[in-house]
C-alpha cells in the first residue's frame, strides 16, 4: 500500500506540473495576442483576438482544475481518508472525460474549419481586403500579419491582388500598388524572430517597443522595386508564395499540440485512477480486516467473562 501512496502522489506532481504548464501557456496567450491576428483568418465574422482570449481563459479554466485534481490527489495520497479519495475518483473522472471531450471537439474543428479554409480566404481577399472604412479591418490586419509573419504575399501567391476590390480602389485613388507593403521584403522583418517565448513576451511588457507591430507600419527595403510589376524588376524585393500552405500548416500544428498535450494529461490521469482504484480496494480491505480483527477480539472477551 505504501508503495501505491508513493506512485499515487508522484502521478499527481506530474499532474500539478501539467496543469501549472497550462497555466503559463493561457497566460502566455493573453500577453501575447499575436497568434490571435492567425487565428482571426480561420473564424469569420469575429472581432480581434476574441479568439486568442477564448482560448487562453479556457486554459487558465483548465489548469486551475487540474491544479485542483492535484491537490485533491495528494492529498488522498498522504492520508488515504475514504472521503478525500471518493471525491478524488468524481473529480479525475469528470476531468478525464473533459480533456477527451475537448480534444476530440478541437480536432473535429480544425478539420471542419480547414474543409472550407481556401475558398473563404480567396473570396475574403477578393471583396473585403483593404484598410478603409469599408473593409474588413480584422481580416485585413490578420493578412497582413501572417505575410509578414510567414514572408508570402497573398493566398496563392502575389498574383492574387490583381482586380481585388483593393486593387481596384487603388487605381482609382492614384495609389497604384501591385500588393500590400507585407507582401515586401522588410527593413523591420528582424523584429519578428526576436522570440515570443514567456520571458520576452513578459520583457515586452516593460519594456514598450515603439514598432512592435511593423505588420501595420511596414516599412520596405525598396518599395519602389517592390511595386514593379515585372516579375524581374521586384525579384529579391516582393515574396511570391502564397499564405495558404503556411497558414494551414500553423493551424494543424497548433492544433495537434493542443490534442497532444490533452491526450497526454488524460492518459497519466488514467493511470492515476488506475493506481487510485487499487489504492481504493487496499484501504477498503484493510478497514475491513481491522474491523474484522476488533469483532473477533471482542468475541474472545465475551467468551473469557
Amino acid at each position: 500500500m505504501k508503495y501505491l501512496k508513493v506512485a499515487l502522489f508522484t502521478f499527481n506532481l506530474l499532474i500539478w506540473l501539467a496543469g501549472c504548464t497550462v497555466l503559463v501557456i493561457g497566460a502566455w496567450l493573453l500577453l501575447e495576442p499575436s497568434k490571435g491576428h492567425i487565428l482571426n483568418l480561420f473564424v469569420s465574422d469575429i472581432k480581434p483576438h476574441e479568439t486568442i482570449n477564448l482560448i487562453a481563459y479556457s486554459l487558465l479554466g483548465l489548469g486551475f482544475i487540474v491544479l485542483t485534481v492535484g491537490f485533491f490527489g495528494c492529498r488522498a495520497a498522504l492520508r488515504g481518508n475514504q472521503c478525500i479519495l471518493a471525491t478524488y475518483m468524481s473529480m479525475l473522472i469528470a476531468l478525464i472525460i473533459t480533456e477527451l471531450v475537448t480534444a476530440a471537439i478541437g480536432g473535429l474543428m480544425t478539420f471542419q474549419i480547414l474543409s472550407d479554409l481556401e475558398e473563404r480566404l480567396s473570396n475574403k481577399l477578393s471583396m473585403e481586403y483593404g484598410h478603409d472604412s469599408t473593409s474588413d479591418l480584422p481580416f485585413s490586419h490578420s493578412l497582413d500579419f501572417a505575410q509578414y509573419k510567414f514572408n508570402c504575399c497573398g493566398i496563392y501567391g502575389d498574383d492574387d491582388y490583381n482586380g481585388t476590390a483593393w486593387w481596384r480602389d487603388g487605381q482609382i485613388s492614384g495609389n497604384k500598388r501591385q500588393v500590400p507593403l507585407t507582401c515586401c521584403v522588410l527593413k523591420n522583418s528582424e523584429n519578428k524572430n526576436t522570440g515570443s517565448s514567456p520571458m520576452s513576451v513578459v520583457s515586452r511588457v516593460f519594456h514598450k517597443n515603439l514598432n512592435e507591430k511593423p505588420w501595420l507600419h511596414p516599412q520596405p527595403k525598396d518599395e519602389a522595386a517592390c511595386q514593379v510589376e515585372d516579375e524581374e524588376g521586384h525579384e529579391g524585393y516582393r515574396h511570391k508564395e502564397g499564405c495558404l500552405g503556411k497558414v494551414t500548416n500553423w493551424l494543424q500544428c497548433e492544433s495537434f499540440t493542443l490534442v497532444f498535450l490533452g491526450m497526454a494529461m488524460a492518459g497519466i490521469q488514467v493511470n492515476l485512477f488506475i493506481i487510485f482504484c487499487k489504492l481504493l480496494e487496499e484501504t477498503i480491505l484493510k478497514k475491513r480486516k481491522i474491523k474484522e480483527s476488533y469483532t473477533v477480539k471482542n468475541k474472545m472477551l465475551i467468551l473469557i467473562l
